[in-house]
């Protein structure tokens, strides 16, 4: 049987996409091996084919941060785990592919009648959301909470999973996406229109519990601008890594530093997804509010 699967040749732009076709891996003792239902298509994997994101492969790789499949055989050794399973999975790479073998241990159950494209949509946006809320943020009911890029993938998680604590939120989006995040509970405010730090100051007086950044660089200084006196910031470690130059963060200590000092809190991507057991909490805690819950991953499709 052959498999297909989609390798990076070089660092680059989609032109350094290939596709491949080789025999269908067998799965070694523990492992499990997958059929690809949906493969999540996200801004790590664009920064792994440029080169620049800190947990890039060597080329030439298969990327892909995470996968909803179907169990289609068991190595060895597996229990608990049997062929025609549905699971999900996030390997890092090796996602955009047909096959993929993975560890036992990498796999989460996932719930009956859960639409694979959603699904998909459920593991890094939310366990990333999950983790900056509950292990970074330590978020309280009532708490106010302002998100960048709220309409997007992780913002649109950080607001459905803020609304089922008790968050009082507000989102920076453009005008387009102004009606998504009124929609999922937050208060949005139009960045290319109004200035967020007044806005936020005028709306919550004296400022916002949290501020939650993706966007890195000197974006972030203005978000501490935002912050009520003894409040934080929490930017995730990538985008910081990928605009670091703009700010003249010289090593990866001194963002550790920084955050005591000002109320910034930086999560590295790794903290994401190790220890395996924290990642693994935050998917099925997510995986029970979808299936217990109205909460319906915002899902958006990309052709490769």
């Amino acid at each position: 049987m052959k498999n297909r699967r989609i390798i990076v040749t070089h660092y680059g732009g989609p032109d350094a996409l290939q596709l491949l076709e080789e025999e269908c891996p067998e799965p070694k003792r523990g492992e499990v091996r997958v059929r690809v239902l949906a493969a999540g298509v996200s801004l790590p994997d664009v920064m792994a084919r440029e080169g620049i994101h800190p947990e890039t492969p060597s080329v030439p790789f298969t990327p892909g941060w995470d996968l909803i499949g179907t169990v289609d055989r068991v190595g060895q050794g597996v229990t608990e785990i049997v062929p025609g399973q549905i699971v999900a999975a996030m390997p890092i790479s090796g996602a955009y592919a047909e096959f993929v073998c993975l560890p036992q241990r990498e796999l989460i159950p996932v719930p009956s009648g859960l639409d694979a494209a959603e699904g998909v949509s459920l593991i890094l946006n939310y366990i990333t959301a999950h983790q900056m809320l509950h292990r970074s943020a330590k978020v309280r009911s009532g708490q106010r909470l302002l998100i960048h890029g709220a309409s997007g993938g992780v913002g649109t998680a950080l607001l459905q999973l803020g609304r089922l604590v008790g968050l009082e939120m507000y989102g920076t989006c453009s005008s387009r996406g102004a009606a998504a995040v009124s929609e999922l509970g937050g208060i949005p405010i139009d960045y290319q229109q109004q200035d967020f730090v007044m806005e936020m100051q005028s709306l919550t007086n004296p400022g916002a519990d949290v501020v939650f950044d993706g966007m890195g660089g000197a974006h972030i200084w203005r978000s501490r601008k935002a912050l009520r006196r003894g409040g934080k910031v929490v930017a995730l470690w990538t985008y910081w890594f990928a605009t670091q130059r703009t700010i003249g963060v010289r090593s990866v200590r001194q963002p550790a530093s920084l955050s005591r000092n000002c109320g910034l809190r930086l999560v590295h991507c790794r903290q994401l997804s190790s220890p395996r057991s924290q990642a693994r909490r935050a998917l099925q805690h997510s995986n029970s509010k979808a299936a217990n819950t109205d909460l319906v991953p915002t899902r958006f499709d990309s052709a490769l």
